[in-house]
């Protein structure tokens, strides 16, 4: 298998614009000066020749077009992006650093993380991403590898290369090593390698930075005399110059990451009683009786701590009244009879056994039993229908006790086989054996397992199936299907292709819920490594031991904690239900004429007038200014110590820089970047007659006319598009059962399905409002696969409604026919969402249906007679 990488997800694309729009104006000439001097030579350093002040004009002006709220302005070179987990972070940092050679030349980057396991995640992301950006940058030399104490020259080859090199180095090993990069070195000309270092200006890009906030590491930080740095996380601590956001919210509601779900493994429906059992006593006599304190109700209802009697064959959930001891049918007794050497003990046909000093565990084996066959069950089942296309199912669990697994024993061992092979059978895969497809990522020392994570590096089947071989995991001839871990898989690694989460804890999970369910949160691919897009397809199911309310309640305070305001709340699965098509709806005669008009597909045709957008170019590019460019120059003096390079900055200027006479082909770039023909940029570089700003700064002229060309390009496309309709129609077989939640289904009368699955308040207000209405005969929720074709990509409106008109005596006349767009605040949509809508609205007006969008029903009831 192969990995597969599209370059034209917009969200992406949009990150590593907004961190290569900060030096806009830079000179791509700079990169070509060389530091000689002080026994060093050819050394390539990364120059900035912007002002601070013109940096931080242009991160204003970025953070306005991102629409950044609390983004901070930090007169440090510190800047960051916020993705949620799962979103493709480190491609985006990775293609940052290719952009920002392409576009100012810098060749020098070093990537820091916090630990060996994410160390480990960023060099394979390196390694399968090579080839994409080799492609997609034209070839351009670039090396990476991670950094290494026993081969310190690499420090040298970072420096004196011409090409781009990206060092990758946990905070640990910059630390551990001090002795090694502050000692003079032959093979370097008597200098420390940090010199060397600092010497190059190299962007730090900063992995994780919240794991990199104590003061220490602050100042270490320093000693890299880095050109800026970048930092990416999904849970920043402090967010410098935040640039870009992508919130939970629009990760989940682009489908950019899975869905959740919680199965929540406690004991009644609300999950506010712990299942309890203590052994008090097992007497001998004519017949064994033993006496065991439980959670019993009484007659008003309630549960209670209550010490009941119990024999053989009772059933505990039967004396109890509580379904929470289901399966607790006692099979055999042992009495306390300490003079023939007999310890009580109590058995049941579940396969629990305890004794009065294991007793406090018997809660956590059942829910752990129970979790366990719960995750079996799901994992067989989404193994049987993603098998169809190609997908590989893998589950993960977590657990807080290395003896509970490795131990031939332990308890979680014993009870996955169990379950193992009971299930396989009902699910006829009696050919499975349960030794093949599980194993244990530990830390590992010798034969010895470690309860911790930074010893994960010593073992080394961990490292190369989890962390280094991601391919043949995901490939149906490895058999591996089911992955046990702890701390050691917390952040670093994750999979696409988990479906299944279990944690397996003593007590409910003291790992952060957003750790735990990223693990699990990117997008499937299938055997070609292609990813899978499909809604219906990506679900994460979290098998937690704790209640739903719990569980949402220490995710919302995450969020919360995080800076995050819009939680994605994950849908409970024990109320998961489905919403039906109502029979013979096809026949109705509402559903029939509305389906016969808006089933119609079109294809769009867009003419592009060249002189009105020559014009229209000309005319915005006419009104850019452009100052020339600046150098600004720091002086630094450095203080070389025993253990540590100390600096001090003794003065700063700017001045106005020398422009080398060079021969820029402006016109050639703007091309490559527009896709236009030579001939009609130079015909709007001519009418814009805007020379000065060209002289004054080529560079940023050039990036701010395609930025001009490109946006006056979209308006002409949403101004001058039109539609044809062609013979294909959606089909009403299509239509299907779909799958909801219990609190996101609104129950309603006039559609051709009983309920509506609501994505946000706004919907469901608007659906009530929809079947409240007498003038409503019918409305339809439109399903993801009803989609109309604009140039910004495929759009999906929300609703179809079919409306009456009445005459002045209140008889019906007419039918009236709408395609309606419900947003919460229509002035706040992105432009590309805008653009959709305004696309769409040119395809209904061609297939003569009243398209609109609102923000509310008194909007839309306002259209109606």
């Amino acid at each position: 298998m192969k990995f597969q990488f599209d370059a034209n997800q917009n969200f992406q694309i949009e990150a590593v614009n907004s961190i290569v729009g900060i030096f806009e104006g830079q000179e791509r000439n700079s990169a070509n000066r060389i530091v000689k001097g002080g026994g060093m030579f050819g050394i390539y350093p990364n120059y900035l020749t912007l002002s601070k002040e013109e940096v931080l004009a242009n991160v204003k002006k970025i953070q306005g077009e991102n629409k950044i709220i609390n983004g901070g302005m930090a007169e440090d070179f510190d800047f960051s992006v916020e993705m949620e987990t799962g979103t493709g972070k480190t491609y985006v940092y990775l293609r940052t650093v290719f952009e920002l050679n392409k576009r100012y030349g810098w060749k020098k980057f070093i990537i820091l993380v916090p630990s060996v396991a994410i160390r480990e995640g960023v060099m394979k992301t390196l390694a399968i991403t090579k080839a994409h950006f080799a492609e997609l940058y034209g070839n351009v030399p670039c090396r990476f590898y991670e950094y290494q104490s026993k081969n310190i020259t690499q420090v040298k080859h970072f420096a004196d290369s011409s090409n781009i090199n990206v060092m990758v180095m946990t905070v640990g090993a910059f630390n551990k090593d001090a002795n090694v990069l502050y000692g003079a070195r032959d093979q370097m000309q008597g200098e420390q390698p940090i010199t060397y270092i600092q010497k190059t200006n190299p962007i730090l890009i900063l992995d994780e930075p919240q794991n990199m906030e104590g003061d220490a590491t602050k100042e270490k930080l320093k000693q890299f005399n880095s050109l800026f740095r970048l930092r990416y996380s999904a849970t920043h601590r402090n967010a410098y110059n935040l640039m870009y956001q992508l919130m939970p919210y629009d990760a989940y509601r682009l489908g950019l990451v899975k869905k959740i779900e919680v199965f929540s493994v406690t004991d009644n429906e609300d999950g506010t009683i712990k299942p309890y059992l203590n052994l008090i006593t097992v007497t001998p006599g004519k017949t064994i009786k033993a006496k065991i304190e439980a959670m019993v109700r009484d007659k008003q209802g309630n549960i209670k701590k209550k010490v009941i009697s119990l024999g053989q064959g009772d059933n505990l959930a039967v004396r109890a009244d509580n379904v929470v001891y289901n399966g607790f049918v006692v099979s055999e007794m042992t009495a306390d009879a300490p003079d023939f050497g007999s310890v009580g003990k109590i058995g049941f046909q579940n396969g629990v056994k305890i004794t009065r000093e294991d007793n406090v565990n018997l809660n956590w084996e059942q829910i752990i039993k129970t979790q366990i066959g719960q995750t079996l069950e799901l994992h067989f089942q989404k193994r049987a229908e993603l098998a169809k296309i190609g997908v590989k199912v893998l589950s993960l669990f977590f657990i807080d006790k290395v003896d509970n697994y490795v131990q031939l024993d332990g308890i979680i061992r014993k009870t996955f086989i169990g379950e193992f092979n009971r299930l396989k059978e009902k699910y006829n895969l009696s050919g499975l054996e349960v030794d093949k497809v599980h194993k244990g990522y530990f830390a590992k020392r010798g034969e010895q397992y470690l309860e911790k994570e930074r010893a994960i590096a010593e073992n080394k089947e961990a490292f190369e199936l989890i962390m280094k071989d991601k391919e043949r995991l995901l490939s149906f001839d490895e058999p591996t299907e089911f992955i046990f871990s702890h701390s050691a898989l917390k952040e670093g690694w994750d999979n696409p292709n988990i479906f299944n989460i279990c944690t397996l804890n003593l007590t409910a999970s003291t790992m952060k819920k957003r750790q735990e369910i990223g693990r699990g949160m990117r997008l499937c691919v299938n055997q070609n490594g292609e990813r899978i897009f499909a809604k219906n397809v990506n679900l994460l199911s979290v098998v937690a031991n704790e209640s739903y309310a719990d569980y949402v309640g220490q995710l919302q305070s995450e969020f919360t904690d995080d800076g995050i305001y819009q939680a994605v709340i994950p849908g409970n699965a024990k109320k998961r239900i489905t919403v039906r098509l109502k029979k013979g709806f096809a026949k109705d005669d509402n559903f029939s004429a509305i389906w016969e008009k808006i089933s119609k597909k079109t294809r769009f045709i867009v003419n592009i007038n060249s002189e009105r957008l020559i014009n229209a170019c000309a005319q915005s590019l006419r009104g850019v200014v452009i100052e020339k460019p600046q150098v600004r120059i720091d002086r630094v003096g450095l203080n070389i110590g025993q253990k540590e390079v100390g600096k001090m900055i003794l003065g700063t200027e700017t001045e106005a820089a020398v422009q080398d006479k060079r021969i820029v082909d402006c016109i050639d770039f703007i091309k490559g970047q527009t896709l236009l023909t030579r001939q009609t940029v130079a015909d709007i570089l001519e009418k814009s007659g805007n020379f000065t700003a060209f002289l004054n700064n080529p560079e940023k002229f050039i990036y701010e006319a395609v930025k001009v060309i490109k946006s006056e390009i979209l308006k002409a496309y949403i101004e001058q598009i039109a539609y044809e309709v062609i013979p294909e129609r959606y089909e009403d077989r299509l239509f299907e059962d779909v799958s909801g939640y219990k609190d996101s289904v609104q129950k309603v009368e006039r559609s051709i399905y009983d309920a509506i699955v609501y994505e946000s308040d706004v919907e469901k207000k608007f659906a009530v409002e929809l079947d409240s209405d007498e003038r409503i005969k019918l409305f339809i929720k439109l399903p993801g696969w009803f989609k109309v074709d604009t140039p910004m990509g495929s759009y999906n409106p929300d609703w179809a409604i079919v409306s009456v008109k009445r005459d002045l005596q209140g008889k019906e006349s007419e039918k009236l026919y709408f395609v309606i767009e419900t947003k919460g605040n229509l002035a706040n949509l992105r432009f590309n969402e805008q653009a959709k809508i305004a696309s769409a609205k040119k395809h209904f007006e061609v297939i003569q249906v009243n398209y609109k969008e609102v923000e509310n029903y008194q909007q839309f009831s306002g259209m109606l007679p």
